[in-house]
C-alpha cells in the first residue's frame, strides 16, 4: 500500500512525523480521507503546507484545508528547468544562474520578482517560452516573496524533509511486509524520533552556558531557546555585532529608523524606544521565527539585553513541551485518573524548577533539602498499602480502551504502485542524453591480431570474410602488437 507520512519540524529543528496514513491508490478521494483523518485527529488546520505538483493532491488539500495555504515544492520545479529550457540557451550558465537567483531570493517584494521576472525573459528574448509562462500564472504558490507574510514561510520550501522521512522508514520497513509487521517497523522509526527528542532535551537542560560576544542578550537567548535554536540565534547575534554597522540613522513619528548594513547590502530597520519592538525589511522573524543579525546589531547599540516577549516564537522554546510527553504512559496512551495526572503534574513542576535553576548552585542546594525534608514528611506518616496485582490482560485491555477478542481475521491489502514508479529500469535524464558517449577503446583480437572495436577472437567469424580466415596475419601489425 502507500505510504503517506505527514512530516514538520519540532523545537529542536529535527523532523517529526505528526501522523502517517496507508492508502491503496493516488486519487482525489484517497486523499481527502487521509487529510479529513489528520484534521480529525488534531483538531485544526495547518498553517502551511507544502507538497509536490501532484493534482490529486491538490484538489484534496483545497476541498479539505480551506483555510491553509498550500505551496508547492521548489526544488522539484526548478529541477526541471534543464528539460524545459533546450537548445543553446541550455549551454548558457547566465540563463540558469538568473532564474535561481531570482526564484530563491527570499527578501524581495512580489512586485519586485514580477519586474525582475519581465526583464529577465526580455533579456534572453523568452517572453513566448510556453513553461516558464506557466510557472509564472502560478508564482504564487511556489515563489517565496509570496510567502513573506506568513509566520515561518522559509521553515521549508522544499519537500527535502519529506523525502528524508520518506528515506528514514524504508530503512525499517520492505513492500514485503505484512500490515502487522509494517507496523512493528513504523513504531520502530517513531521511538528513534522519540529518542532523539529526548536526547535533544537533554542537552538543552544540562549544558552550561558559555558566552562567545559578552553580551547580555546572549544568555537571555540561551535560557528561552533550545540548544540547537540558540547555536542559530547566537549565530545572528556574532554576525549582528561583528559584521554589522550603521550607516544612517533618522526619526520618523517617534520611531527611530537604521540603515543597518551588510555585505554591501542596506536593510532598513525600525525601533520603537518605548516598548523595544524592531520591524527589519529582511523580515527574519517572519520568515524563520526569531530575530536577524540587523535588529540584533540596533538592540547592542540601544543596549536592549533581554528579547522582547513578542520576538520568542513558542516553537523554539525549551520548554514548551510538558515533560510527561517522554513518559511511557505518553507513549502509549493518556491516562486520565486523578491520581495519575497529578503525578505527571508533579513531575512537571519539580523538572521546572530544575530546569530554571541549572546554573545557580544556591539554588540547587536548596531544592534539594526542601525536597528531602517532604520525603522524610511522607515516609514517617507511612506510605499506603500496594495496589493488588492486576492481570496483564486487563492492563492491556485498559490501556487500549477495548476489550480483546477471541479471533481476528485480517486479510493483506492488495497490492498497489505509486505514481510515477516506473517499469524497473532507469530513465535518463536531459543531462544523460545530451552528454556524448565516449568512444570504445580498441581491443587486440588474437585471431587477426588487430586492435579492433568490432570483433574479438570469440566472434571473429561473425564479423569478418569467411574466405579470409585462413589468410596469414599481416607481419606490419604482429611487429606493432609484438612491440605494444
Amino acid at each position: 500500500m502507500i505510504f503517506v507520512p505527514f512530516t514538520g519540524v519540532d523545537n529542536h529543528m529535527h523532523c517529526v512525523t505528526f501522523g502517517a496514513g496507508l492508502l491503496l491508490n493516488e486519487t482525489v478521494e484517497s486523499y481527502k480521507w487521509v487529510l479529513q483523518a489528520f484534521l480529525k485527529a488534531h483538531g485544526t488546520e495547518p498553517r502551511l503546507i507544502l507538497s509536490d505538483q501532484d493534482p490529486s493532491m491538490k484538489q484534496a488539500i483545497q476541498q479539505v484545508f480551506t483555510t491553509s495555504r498550500h505551496r508547492l515544492c521548489m526544488w522539484h520545479i526548478m529541477k526541471k528547468l534543464p528539460t524545459k529550457i533546450a537548445g543553446d540557451l541550455l549551454q548558457n550558465t547566465d540563463v540558469r544562474a538568473c532564474i535561481h537567483r531570482l526564484v530563491w531570493n527570499v527578501y524581495i517584494k512580489p512586485s519586485t520578482f514580477e519586474s525582475r521576472w519581465a526583464a529577465l525573459l526580455e533579456k534572453f528574448g523568452l517572453q513566448d517560452h510556453q513553461w516558464l509562462n506557466e510557472m509564472y500564472e502560478i508564482r504564487d504558490r511556489w515563489v517565496p516573496a509570496y510567502f513573506r507574510d506568513i509566520p515561518m514561510c522559509c521553515l521549508m520550501k522544499t519537500t527535502s524533509r519529506s523525502e528524508s522521512s520518506n528515506a528514514a522508514f524504508k530503512v525499517n520497513s520492505t513492500s514485503a511486509n505484512t500490515l502487522v509487521q509494517w507496523l512493528l517497523c513504523y513504531d520502530a522509526r517513531i521511538d528513534a524520533q522519540r529518542y532523539r527528542q529526548r536526547v535533544a532535551h537533554f542537552k538543552s537542560s544540562s549544558i552550561v552556558f558559555h558566552g562567545k560576544s559578552n553580551l547580555p542578550i546572549e544568555e537571555h537567548a540561551f535560557a528561552i531557546y533550545t540548544h540547537t535554536v540558540f547555536h542559530v540565534v547566537r549565530k545572528e547575534i556574532l554576525k549582528g555585532k561583528f559584521y554589522c554597522y550603521i550607516s544612517n540613522q533618522a526619526a520618523e513619528d517617534g520611531t527611530m529608523v537604521f540603515s543597518v548594513t551588510h555585505e554591501d547590502n542596506v536593510f532598513t530597520v525600525k525601533f520603537n524606544n518605548v516598548d523595544r519592538t524592531a520591524d527589519c525589511s529582511c523580515r527574519g522573524f517572519t520568515r524563520m521565527g526569531y530575530l536577524c543579525r540587523h535588529v540584533f546589531c540596533v538592540y547592542r547599540l540601544q543596549h536592549v539585553d533581554t528579547i522582547p516577549a513578542q520576538y520568542i516564537s513558542d516553537r523554539w522554546r525549551r520548554d514548551i513541551l510538558p515533560k510527561r510527553v517522554f513518559s511511557v504512559e505518553s507513549r502509549y496512551g493518556v491516562d486520565t485518573q486523578p491520581q495519575d495526572v497529578m503525578r505527571s503534574e508533579i513531575i512537571d513542576v519539580v523538572s521546572d524548577c530544575v530546569d530554571v535553576i541549572r546554573n545557580d548552585v544556591d539554588s540547587l542546594s536548596s531544592l534539594l533539602e526542601q525536597l528531602k525534608l517532604i520525603k522524610m514528611n511522607f515516609l514517617t506518616k507511612g506510605s499506603s498499602q500496594m495496589p493488588a496485582q492486576v492481570p496483564s490482560e486487563d492492563v492491556l485491555e485498559e490501556l487500549i480502551g477495548h476489550p480483546r477478542e477471541n479471533e481476528v481475521v485480517v486479510n493483506n491489502p492488495d497490492v498497489a504502485r505509486n505514481k510515477g514508479c516506473g517499469k524497473h529500469r532507469r530513465i535518463t535524464g536531459s543531462s544523460n542524453q545530451a552528454a556524448p558517449k565516449p568512444p570504445k577503446a580498441a581491443r587486440l583480437c588474437r585471431t587477426c591480431m588487430k586492435y579492433v572495436t568490432g570483433h574479438d577472437s570469440r566472434n571473429y567469424k561473425k564479423f569478418t570474410d569467411p574466405d579470409s580466415i585462413n589468410q596469414p596475419p599481416n607481419p606490419n601489425d604482429m611487429g606493432s602488437s609484438s612491440a605494444l
